[in-house]
């Protein structure tokens, strides 16, 4: 059984991102493991006259996780959800739980932006996603979950035999039963050169066996063109791969990721080579 892990910091960003998971797992027949990563706070809180210890709130964490898998598995009885505390903090705790199980997929929300107050997750969603080899989808707080139907791949047409993890995409696309759509965003033809025919057929052939829709987007931002057309043309999840020197690479290296993730409605899969 496929295994997906929900970081969660009992935010409502985590919350929703566990909810959206849930519905993940329920699609590919997977489990959920809930984590938390406790760190102790510089002070302990006094509740009700009462000065929690290290001990009494990593217990009081322990109870909080627990309630919200048996709030999930209520809703939804044929998951199954386990759920786990592990001292450390959140970039560690998941890297040591990928190294040691296997996970399918990391799944993590992200606060919109202008909010006063960022939470915890939200603020190293974008780390994990970075650094850890394991797809992370990034859940933004306004995506809704419907069935995974039609998956978008991102591409600038360079080097895309090193650029883009075919076999692990054609394994995802598979996995949902979905349909791959192939998305290029450019504006006025500024990234064209003559290597892009080549780059475009390379691509073709990679995923000669899944029959690709291909989609030339006309955008002068990048991270608004793919989410207006992932929005209008019902594709439930933008695959992207981070890579130097690479279109991708802008979307998570500054203000691009943030627009993507932030304002998107539309789920991005960060996908390593």
């Amino acid at each position: 059984m496929k295994t997906i892990l929900v970081p969660v910091d009992f935010s409502g960003t985590s919350t929703h991102a566990a909810r959206y998971a849930q519905q993940l797992a329920k699609q590919v027949g997977a489990k959920l493991i809930l984590v938390h990563a406790y760190e102790p706070p510089p002070s302990f809180p006094m509740v009700e006259g009462m000065l929690y210890s290290e001990e009494s709130l990593r217990s009081l964490m322990k109870e909080k996780l627990e309630q919200l898998a048996i709030e999930l598995d209520k809703e939804e009885p044929v998951i199954k959800i386990e759920s786990m505390v592990m001292d450390g903090n959140l970039k560690d705790v998941v890297k040591a739980l990928t190294d040691a199980m296997q996970v399918f997929l990391i799944v993590m929300g992200i606060t919109g932006a202008g909010k006063i107050k960022e939470t915890f997750i939200g603020s190293n969603t974008l780390e994990v996603a970075k650094t850890n080899t394991v797809p992370v989808l990034i859940v933004p707080e306004l995506a809704n979950f419907t069935s995974i139907t039609d998956i978008g791949l991102t591409t600038d047409f360079r080097d895309v035999i090193n650029a883009i993890p075919d076999k692990k995409i054609i394994e995802l696309v598979k996995t949902f039963g979905a349909r791959l759509h192939v998305l290029n965003i450019d504006f006025q033809q500024r990234n064209w050169n003559e290597d892009v025919p080549f780059q475009s057929g390379l691509i073709e052939t990679m995923f000669e066996h899944m029959h690709p829709s291909y989609h030339f987007i006309e955008g002068e931002n990048v991270a608004e063109g793919l989410s207006t057309y992932a929005l209008a043309h019902s594709i439930e999840i933008l695959i992207a791969v981070p890579k130097k020197h690479n279109l991708l690479h802008q979307l998570f290296a500054g203000s691009h990721t943030k627009e993507i993730a932030f304002h998107s409605k539309v789920p991005v899969l960060v996908l390593h080579e």
